[in-house]
């Protein structure tokens, strides 16, 4: 068990999803602890493995591949040694977490958490999508149910990744948000279902990433392994969690390639029908925390469904075509966040819509925003730390 150390400063316990094979995740846990030990705490990621087998039980699928579970350095020298490939992202990924964030010990399951839960002055719930009820199958510790009662507990970011709360979920939420002392989100969708739930009125913040600005980035980019890349490219990122893009982001990247002649680069796949131009990375160039910044900071034009790779792009300033979920009660923390951004210009959310599409927009506007928008979003979490 973790136990603090009372004579060092107020310490604050962040539980969220970090090991997840994807960069956002990493990032967002990475950013939020930077943020609070700037305000002079010291933060600690609870190092809750997720999925564990409380989800498996509920239904999280396990992974199918058996190399999935094999101890990193094996993993590594088969794919490297014997496939030719790149290492394992989370190779890369757990690397950068053990030089770069603050963990506890680990705990392997919902018991082990809350038979020896570690011991802080406060408690953060957040980021990314640890109230996502089909994902996180009513796991009341991403709600901090192990933290004391006394003990402050606030939320930054949180996200449900939709709107409806399942009604068997629904009284197991209600009573955990009611222990908060101070509640944000990160999309509207978020904030209205808290207020549908407790009638209570929460703020929807900007996502950690966003709070620390390019520079601070642009110095973990440039530790990057280099690799040769065109002078111009499309960087395409896409995700679909919760609805496939792939139609869109298709006629997207055509609606660019005839646009702008550049080849696309793929962060991680390309739609199967796009038959354009493209630029493929070195098959031994695995892309890490680092690269994935580099890359983004090179990008001409960056075309994403993903929230992360919207958010490092608008970061960076880059020219930019999001693509989000048309439905009023899906996910909509991309749409948030576009919007608060006043950048609907640069959102597709339908295939007609790419017959308007302009990935450019007003650079110096755009940044002035995020700026006022970080202020006020590190404004929230100073003064629940208080």
């Amino acid at each position: 068990m973790f136990i603090k150390d009372t004579e060092k400063k107020k310490t604050v316990g962040i539980i969220t999803t970090f090991r997840q094979p994807n960069w956002g995740s990493v990032l967002q846990a990475y950013a939020l602890q930077n943020v609070i030990d700037g305000m002079g705490f010291e933060a600690w990621l609870i190092d809750y493995r997720y999925p564990n087998d409380y989800h498996y039980n509920r239904g999280i699928k396990k992974p199918r591949s058996w190399m999935r579970n094999l101890p990193g350095k094996l993993l590594e020298t088969i794919q490297v040694t014997f496939r030719k490939k790149s290492k394992h992202k989370m190779v890369f990924l757990n690397r950068f977490i053990k030089q770069n964030i603050r963990v506890t010990s680990r705990y392997e399951s919902y018991h082990e958490l809350h038979e020896n839960p570690p011991q802080f002055d406060a408690y953060i719930a957040g980021s990314d999508q640890i109230w996502n009820p089909c994902t996180m199958m009513g796991d009341m510790s991403y709600f901090l149910d192990f933290a004391p009662n006394e003990a402050l507990k606030l939320s930054y970011a949180s996200s449900f990744s939709g709107v409806k709360i399942p009604d068997a979920f629904k009284q197991e939420y209600i009573n955990n948000l009611n222990r908060f002392s101070a509640i944000s989100v990160r999309e509207n969708n978020g904030a209205k279902a808290i207020k549908e739930i407790t009638g209570r009125d929460v703020e929807v913040v900007l996502d950690p990433t966003l709070l620390l600005d390019s520079e601070h980035w642009m110095g973990i980019a440039e530790k990057a392994r280099k690799v040769s890349l065109p002078d111009q490219f499309i960087l395409c990122y896409m995700l679909g969690y919760t609805y496939r893009p792939d139609n869109v982001m298709t006629k997207v990247l055509q609606q660019l390639q005839k646009q702008y002649q550049m080849p696309v680069i793929a962060l991680n796949a390309l739609p199967n029908d796009f038959k354009g131009e493209t630029f493929s990375l070195p098959t031994t160039y695995g892309v890490g925390i680092e690269e994935f910044l580099y890359l983004m900071s090179r990008a001409s034009i960056v075309a994403s469904s993903s929230f992360h790779g919207t958010a490092f792009a608008l970061n960076f300033g880059k020219p930019l075509v999001a693509i989000a979920d048309h439905r009023v009660d899906s996910d909509d923390r991309l749409s948030s966040l576009m919007g608060r951004l006043e950048l609907n210009e640069q959102l597709i959310l339908s295939i007609d819509d790419v017959k308007h599409l302009n990935p450019n927009y007003e650079l110096s506007r755009e940044q002035e925003m995020l700026k006022s928008l970080r202020e006020k979003s590190m404004r929230f979490l100073q003064k629940s730390l208080s």
